[in-house]
């Protein structure tokens, strides 16, 4: 009985807030419908994850060879007996060259990760205001990254591999703590617990942050800490909006990358099975089937990245069109076009993005060469 009133609350919970936050859920519906025409029309796009990561085996490749020459480099013990290997001491001028090794891998693996989320920021914000008139967007953004963007990317990546590094740090430390006779209590064991908790929280709100500050480079092209402060009062006066967002997001790039992953394994496993030609040649479908999962969902995944980092550009671009032209959107995509007809007469009291900028006399958006200008009263 417990349970059943249990239940009942939350949908009746549910309902409410669905009746009192209607509007703003059509939003994220519409804009998560416009990430996915973003998709259709901007094709290139899909190619960004596969060659990011691409360069990331290139450099996780290049680290691991590096790293065996300067472990090399250490004092060498003779092996004990019964093991025909030397050992490695590693001593402290050795420890510092690994931690800055190490820290050296963090770094650019980050700068990796943030030049193909703004590749993919700028191009959804060409896309959504320069639909009629864009010409190879993903060619566009990368000229763009490259030519006015790289100390952006480079100082929002340097603060989330300072941030990773600390966390590597402290079970390092941790690991030497109990090493060096630090009693593995409950105590202890609850504090390293909870200090690792809050790096692992802060670590992922570095990445949050860096996400959106990546989003407003690329819309605003103004610099890292101007566009942080920018997202971080543009998610403070859009909470509702932002986490629908971002947990419908959350939602579909899962149930997506379900689909894409089981339907193909089932029509394989299928094929294998039942098609008598290849079930002759095949012993056990198993390890296929494995392989068909794991293709996949690496196809998933990346098809999934490209429209989840296009939803989160169309709803700041959205705040964007909305400010620059006197809170009504001129710029959105058909999909977006049905819901602002629908609520012409609504005023959105929420989307105040330049707050860091209000001394200014212009509010002006850079889209790829395209400045769109409005002048205040």
């Amino acid at each position: 009985m417990g349970l059943f009133i249990f239940f009942w609350a939350v949908a009746a919970i549910s309902f409410l807030l669905v009746c009192c936050f209607f509007n703003r859920i059509r939003l994220v519906i519409a804009i998560l419908k416009a990430a996915a025409d973003f998709v259709k029309d901007v094709c290139s796009a899909l190619l960004v994850p596969p060659v990011m990561f691409t360069f990331q085996i290139m450099l996780y490749v290049s680290w691991l060879i590096t790293l065996v020459y300067l472990y090399s480099t250490g004092e060498q013990k003779r092996p004990q007996e019964g093991w025909p290997f030397a050992s490695i001491e590693v001593d402290q001028r050795l420890e510092g060259q690994l931690a800055y090794h190490l820290f050296g891998l963090l770094w650019i693996n980050a700068f990796i990760i943030a030049l193909g989320q703004f590749i993919l920021a700028s191009s959804a914000g060409i896309w959504y205001f320069m639909r009629q008139q864009m010409n190879s967007p993903v060619r566009t953004s990368v000229f763009r990254a490259l030519r006015y963007h790289m100390g952006s990317l480079a100082f929002g990546s340097l603060i989330l591999a300072i941030v990773q590094f600390i966390r590597i740090t402290f079970e390092y430390i941790k690991k030497k703590s109990y090493a060096m006779g630090v009693p593995e209590n409950a105590v202890t064991k609850f504090i390293f617990k909870c200090m690792k908790c809050c790096l692992a929280c802060f670590e992922r709100f570095i990445k949050f942050i860096n996400t959106q500050a990546y989003i407003q480079v690329a819309l605003t092209g103004k610099s890292f800490c101007s566009s942080a402060i920018a997202a971080f009062y543009l998610i403070f006066r859009n909470t509702v909006v932002f986490g629908m967002t971002h947990g419908l997001s959350i939602i579909f790039v899962f149930v997506g990358k379900l689909f894409i992953t089981v339907i193909p394994t089932i029509a394989g496993f299928l094929v294998i099975t039942q098609v008598e030609d290849i079930s002759k040649r095949i012993s056990s479908p198993i390890s296929l089937c494995i392989c068909f999962a794991f293709i996949s969902y690496a196809i998933g995944s990346l098809f999934m990245q490209v429209w989840g980092m296009a939803s989160e550009t169309i709803l700041q671009a959205y705040l964007v069109d909305i400010e620059v032209n006197a809170n009504v959107a001129t710029n959105c995509p058909a999909s977006l076009q049905e819901f602002v007809d629908k609520n012409k007469k609504i005023k959105d009291k929420t989307c105040l993005l330049y707050t860091s900028d209000a001394a200014d006399d212009l509010l002006c958006v850079d889209l790829g060469g395209r400045r769109i200008i409005k002048k205040k009263k």
